[in-house]
């Protein structure tokens, strides 16, 4: 027996099942793949070798390998074969998204070695706005008030004060919540593969907005959920669309960003927002509301949440302050359903018990001593500048075709390329010449064409900013 089929010896297909063969050999090659019995990067056999070791037609092996393709399973690679896919737990309806190297989000994306680079791809807060002495202070009276008690586990529901705080802070913007409904997390992260474990199983559909949150599509995968990926129009959502697919998938959750989404940085309009709601009423489905960032608004008209809208406890609502507090202290918090409240508290508490107390209580106190407002009100003034300079290289350096949607806030800007411009080429002659942006592809649940990359102001001076945007512009008129 050849060496190649030695892990195949136990796959077993009848003839004269009512079960089609190609059927039987995905579900136990599927099998194989869950149990770990084939890693990622593991080779398939050849269709043709493979056939005549399974005895059966080349066509049926051909079908099996399509399906797991489509499933996300196995990938392709042309002229070389087919592999095991490294997110084998991933179902979608399409083929998978193709494994991007480079991280979202990620703050550390660049080593002490590249502080020479433009980093126009992280999103997280500049360190040189960070208000340290104040936050100093907290923390000193913080300690001198609760002592050792400071660096004590909390409940895993989170510090009941602090609770308390968001509560009173969230409902003056008419989200409608109590201590009791509030859990303390460790992130937006931990928040979203809360719920997803909290709430589907294998199999089940979740819809996304078409782009989303890369973070999202991973924790929604590793629950095995099926993703489907809904359009955006300029206000939002696309209706249409929507109404469109929840007739024919029945979703178990809608995963949103109706304020600021990331990446596009689109805000919803106030009839989308109720449309949505409606839609969620009628077809019985719960919506994760991610608020990524909308306290960095700069716009005059400020929407509430989508939260501020329910009226029937279907909208998990999902609040970050890490990216606008300090980043590396993961805080955020989700307002709990009752109909699953306990269900998320104990995935917590399975996750890492309870969120860092001394954190909580220091958030605590910028909460009820107005240092929050205060710290807001600073960095939207920085940022405000930074956004509005970004804009005016746009329209110096960048060519005319070139799209993009003014944000109404954020720290970044999403374009979308000309049909002939390729996003992986303009990044790779940026980096070239100093200048690291992020590849817009990870940002949809399933391939896309090459044309989106997205452009962060965060952490750059203002010399910084037109020197990025000359060099981004030349690179794309280069390939005009």
């Amino acid at each position: 027996m050849e060496n190649n089929f030695i892990d195949f010896v136990s796959i077993q297909l009848t003839k004269n099942s009512k079960e089609a063969l190609y059927v039987q050999l995905y579900n136990q090659l599927c099998e194989y793949i869950k149990l770990g019995r084939l890693a990622p990067g593991y080779l398939l056999p050849p269709v043709r070798k493979f056939a005549a070791f399974l005895n059966i037609n080349a066509g049926t092996v051909v079908s099996a390998y399509k399906e797991l393709e489509k499933n996300g399973y196995i990938f392709s690679r042309s002229g070389s074969g087919s592999y095991v896919a490294e997110s084998n737990t991933s179902i979608d309806e399409e083929q998978p998204l193709e494994i991007n190297d480079r991280k979202i989000d990620d703050p550390e994306t660049l080593s002490p070695f590249d502080s020479a680079m433009i980093n126009m791809s992280s999103i997280s807060l500049n360190p040189d706005i960070v208000s340290v002495e104040k936050f100093k202070q907290v923390l000193i009276e913080v300690l001198d008030r609760d002592q050792g008690y400071a660096f004590s586990y909390q409940e895993s529901q989170g510090f009941y004060p602090l609770r308390e705080s968001i509560a009173a802070h969230f409902n003056k913007s008419g989200v409608k919540t109590t201590p009791d409904t509030v859990q303390i997390i460790s992130g937006a992260q931990q928040g979203i593969d809360i719920v997803a474990r909290a709430l589907l199983n294998y199999g089940d559909y979740v819809f996304t907005e078409r782009p989303t949150y890369p973070g999202a599509i991973d924790a929604f995968r590793s629950r095995g959920a099926k993703i489907i990926d809904i359009n955006l129009e300029v206000d939002g959502i696309d209706i249409d669309d929507l109404e469109k697919k929840l007739r024919q998938f029945r979703p178990k959750l809608i995963y949103v960003m109706p304020n600021i989404q990331n990446p596009t940085g689109i805000s919803y309009s106030i009839a989308k927002r109720n449309r949505l709601m409606g839609l969620a009423r009628y077809y019985n489905v719960f919506i994760l509301e991610d608020d990524y960032i909308s306290d960095l608004s700069y716009s005059k008209d400020v929407l509430a949440p989508l939260k501020a809208l329910d009226r029937d406890d279907r909208v998990i609502y999902l609040k970050s302050f890490s990216k606008i507090f300090m980043p590396g202290l993961r805080l955020a918090f989700l307002t709990m359903p009752k109909v699953f409240a306990a269900k998320l508290l104990n995935v917590k508490h399975l996750s890492d018990i309870s969120t860092s107390g001394l954190t909580q209580r220091a958030f605590d106190l910028y909460l009820r001593q107005g240092i929050w407002q205060k710290h807001l009100a600073e960095i939207k003034q920085t940022y405000q500048i930074q956004f509005e300079f970004t804009l005016q290289a746009i329209a110096k350096y960048l060519p005319k075709d070139v799209h993009f949607i003014k944000p109404n806030g954020g720290l970044s800007i999403w374009f979308t390329l000309p049909q002939n411009v390729s996003a992986k080429s303009i990044m790779e002659v940026a980096f070239q010449n100093g200048v690291l942006l992020t590849e817009g592809s990870p940002f949809f649940p399933r391939q896309t064409s090459d044309q989106h990359i997205r452009i962060s102001f965060a952490t750059i001076r203002l010399q910084e900013i037109t020197a990025g945007m000359q060099i981004i512009g030349k690179a794309i008129e280069t390939q005009l």
